[in-house]
């Protein structure tokens, strides 16, 4: 079934409530990546690779800027990996369902797999006679497919990483090189024999700022490092030929021109001098405005693509010095949602995954307003009446102001950042007092995360890193004096987690210091959500556990185990006004009776990323679960609307108490929502008010089976008697 189709049905809503599809959200330009070529009539054109509810890959014609057709990619929400083969064919690898796609106009043929198990294809690259090349994760194979053979797998490239994140090839002495994420290796490889040898200089292997584009170009490996420097190597030694540059592109010119290899280093375009091995600004200066991701040659002009989301374009003739900065018109496409949150001022606010634009839901009228790119928010927190979001890959904490108008750079403004600390996504908030707290996961190739206090008075911010060694913290609640995080045993991307179960510590506000952790489940590898409960305990989600913990003794009281696994961080934990827990979890939601710890199944897919408003309605984006575990199809936005509740904020004592008499029989629920304890209203009455309120109460409950002819004595006995 199509991917556009499956969007279009609703998932089953197997227990009480009901569901509303608010559609979807933000249509917007993401270009992954694009390659200039041409079309099968001649014609100059740029095949743009772009994200989207499915991902495409647009054609459009980089000198009369006309769009000239898209392609959609079945099954997958965008690609990588983008080139043309010497035959002419058009190839695009894709994420998450790994697979390989021939384009044709607005036609693209699924070609398959090229390795079982990978989820994201990376740097495609030409060979001879039809052939092209790519990389994987999470396996870190290279492949090659030509149209006479189909798929040859060359194997993992580095047994201990995940990343082959570009490849380079020489058709002619048939060799391969293969940039290896996250450990820093460069892995040269001979298609005739299969041997390899790594040749990424010494000094930076294990480095985590790996590399990330190749190039080879003119007998020379130009490589971009994923922290941005630019290098220059020797292709079989690794000689250092040229560094100490900045390389902002995604790479560089696939062929050389005049003498010169082009790339964009910031906002500027640069070249690469072959004949004095020096890099340099082109004369003029020229001003891209941004990273190029795509490049090509038109009669001699440079054209490029200039940034991921406004599609924007740069041409420079290297003759003349002219260049020119323009537009060309790539389609937006819908985008998956990244994350939800229901705002203190009554809107539902979204934000696109990579692309990173938020935008806001009016409930009352259906309205959306696109606000701005704000980056990918990994975590979304209010207080007082701001938003605050935790931004990929800078790590950085942007407060935003609603009630002042957007403006980049000033509204939302920019906290901190956590960069340079090592964390590259704030993920958890909490807030007690004048301050904020921070839960972070580490950059790629690093370990162990970051707890960071944020003080709003002074306007500063202290790192705590690594709480729990070697872990990230993903959740955090404050009950009382104590803050309670919880944390995930996965290191930044391309690890293998040194740790083995995940953990929760506590840390003193008054003392700003750890005091202790625990394992509140034995074996699971996340902690994703830690709430106070509707019984003042620790509430918290941990793989597909939900425990109960008592904050005086930190100790672990219940563990429920839910039909559903871990899914991720936006695995989540809500306290609802009508008393109950609901977790959402692997796509199902899941509501808890918090007195009996029974569960109801509310949906069996389709939920993620949930946020629950004032009211008690769950906001979530829709989701379509793959084979391969991937969830694609997030465009979508959705309210559940739990059903209606006769007590809200119910007594949920653990039993039936009269005054101050127990009487040992178990507070319970009824269908319209009350407790026992809400029906026996013994703080309304006294004397022998209460007495026969109680009594004409209990039996109407033993005539609706809600308890039984014992258990009505039970209580009647336990009730003052009138002096």
């Amino acid at each position: 079934m199509k991917l556009t189709s499956i969007l279009l049905s609703a998932t089953l809503l197997l227990g009480p409530g009901t569901v509303t599809d608010f559609g979807v959200q933000s249509s917007a330009l993401t270009v992954l990546e694009g390659v200039f070529g041409t079309d099968q009539a001649g014609r100059p054109v740029v095949y743009s690779a772009q994200m989207g509810t499915p991902g495409v890959v647009a054609t459009v014609d980089p000198v009369t800027r006309e769009h000239l057709g898209t392609a959609e990619l079945p099954g997958a929400s965008g690609a990588w990996g983008i080139t043309q083969a010497d035959d002419g064919a058009v190839y695009a690898g894709s994420y998450p369902n790994g697979h390989v796609y021939r384009v044709d106009g607005d036609k693209a043929v699924d070609l398959g797999a090229p390795v079982a198990g990978q989820t994201v294809l990376y740097g495609f690259q030409p060979g001879k006679n039809g052939t092209v090349y790519g990389g994987t994760y999470p396996d870190a194979h290279a492949f090659s497919y030509s149209p006479g053979t189909g798929f040859r797998d060359l194997g993992r490239m580095d047994d201990g990483q995940q990343y082959v994140t570009d490849v380079a090839v020489d058709a002619e002495r048939e060799l391969l090189w293969a940039s290896i994420g996250t450990g820093g290796h460069l892995i040269r490889m001979d298609l005739r024999t299969g041997d390899k040898r790594d040749i990424w200089p010494e000094a930076l292997r294990g480095d985590p700022n790996y590399p990330y584009d190749l190039n080879l170009v003119a007998g020379r490996l130009f490589v971009k490092r994923n922290k941005l420097q630019g290098l220059v190597l020797d292709p079989d030694t690794g000689a250092v030929l040229a560094d100490g540059f900045t390389m902002s592109s995604r790479g560089t010119t696939r062929t050389a021109e005049g003498g010169y290899v082009y790339f964009t280093s910031g906002t500027a375009l640069w070249r690469y001098d072959l004949a004095a091995d020096r890099p340099e600004p082109v004369p003029g200066p020229v001003t891209a405005g941004g990273p190029g991701v795509g490049w090509g040659f038109v009669d001699g002009t440079l054209y490029a693509l200039i940034g991921n989301y406004f599609g924007d374009a740069l041409s420079y003739d290297p003759r003349t010095g002219a260049s020119q900065r323009f537009k060309l018109p790539f389609p937006a496409q819908p985008i998956d949602i990244n994350n939800v949150s229901a705002g203190q001022d009554g809107k539902i606010y979204t934000n696109l995954y990579i692309n990173g634009t938020l935008a806001t839901l009016d409930p009352a009228t259906g309205k959306v307003t696109e606000l701005g790119r704000a980056g990918q928010a990994d975590g979304l927190f209010w207080r007082s009446g701001k938003l605050y979001l935790g931004t990929y890959p800078s790590g950085a904490v942007l407060e935003y102001d609603p009630a002042r108008p957007w403006a980049s750079g000033t509204n939302p403004r920019e906290l901190f950042r956590l960069i340079d600390d090592g964390q590259n996504r704030p993920q958890a908030f909490a807030t007690s007092g004048g301050k904020m707290y921070v839960g972070s996961t580490p950059d790629y190739g690093l370990w162990g995360g970051a707890l960071t206090v944020y003080d709003f008075g002074s306007g500063q911010h202290t790192v705590l890193k690594a709480p729990v060694q070697d872990q990230g913290v993903i959740s955090l609640a404050v009950l009382g004096g104590t803050l309670w995080g919880g944390t995930t045993i996965n290191g930044g991307g391309g690890t293998t987690p040194k740790a083995t179960e995940a953990r929760l510590f506590t840390y003193s506000l008054a003392d700003g210091a750890k005091t202790g952790e625990l394992t509140p489940v034995p074996g699971a590898s996340s902690i994703t959500s830690v709430v106070e409960g509707p019984d003042g305990k620790l509430w918290g989600l941990a793989d597909g556990t939900v425990f109960v913990l008592d904050p005086a003794t930190s100790t672990v009281v219940r563990r429920i185990t839910l039909p559903a696994g871990y899914s991720g961080v936006q695995d989540e934990l809500h306290v609802n006004p009508d008393s109950h827990v609901y977790a959402s979890l692997d796509g199902e939601l899941i509501r808890i009776d918090p007195l009996s710890y029974a569960f109801t199944v509310v949906r069996d897919s389709g939920t993620y990323r949930t946020s629950q408003d004032a009211q008690g309605n769950l906001w979530f984006r829709s989701g379509v679960k793959a084979a391969n575990n991937a969830v694609q199809g997030g465009a979508h936005l959705l309210r559940y609307t739990p059903p209606p509740d006769a007590c809200p904020h119910s007594d949920i004592s653990p039993t039936v108490v009269v005054k101050t008499a127990d009487s040992g029989v178990a507070n319970r629920f009824r269908p319209d929502g009350c407790t026992l304890e809400d029906l026996i209203e013994d703080e309304r009455y006294e004397g022998p008010q209460l007495t026969a309120y109680v009594a004409k109460t209990t039996a109407k409950l033993v005539a609706d089976h809600v308890i039984t002819p014992a258990e009505a004595v039970k209580i009647l006995h336990s009730t003052p008697k009138p002096s």
